[in-house]
């Protein structure tokens, strides 16, 4: 990624995405109106079983993410194609809550989906231009 000001936004988002996730694991009252549709006094067990699963993925993302940041190479593929879509899944889910807190958290998984669908786009260039540029029959060194 070579624009700074974008990457910059993106770990802000992370940063943003694992406070408030690890807010709602832990029962910190910051969260309640900003997680799980605003509805909750106090989060159930399940749902903090559920968040401990996000904050994973969260942190998979900043792998990934960081690790294309860095110039290297992606794998599995299909993974940032599943961040797209999963990210796209968050926009919808945190701009329908109820919570008016909640949907200002479509900034920043706005912010991270965008990141994501730029290194889709540029992973599908990259495979485009190593089709082409592959020499063949007699011209091959």
């Amino acid at each position: 990624m070579r624009n700074k000001t974008f990457v910059t936004a993106v770990f802000a988002s992370f940063a943003w995405n694992l406070y408030l996730v690890g807010g709602v694991i832990l029962g910190a009252s910051y969260a309640l109106d900003r997680a799980a549709g605003g509805q909750f006094e106090i989060f159930p067990t399940y749902i903090r079983l559920v968040y401990i699963l996000n904050f994973s993925l969260i942190l998979y993302q900043v792998v990934i993410f960081t690790r294309f940041s860095y110039g290297k190479a992606i794998k599995p593929k299909w993974i940032v194609k599943a961040f797209v879509i999963l990210g796209l899944l968050g926009i919808l889910a945190n701009a329908a809550s109820r919570s008016a807190n909640e949907r200002w958290n479509t900034i920043p998984a706005f912010v991270i989906t965008a990141a994501f669908y730029g290194i889709l786009k540029s992973q599908s260039k990259n495979t485009s231009e190593a089709k082409v540029s592959k020499p063949t029959g007699p011209d091959k060194l």
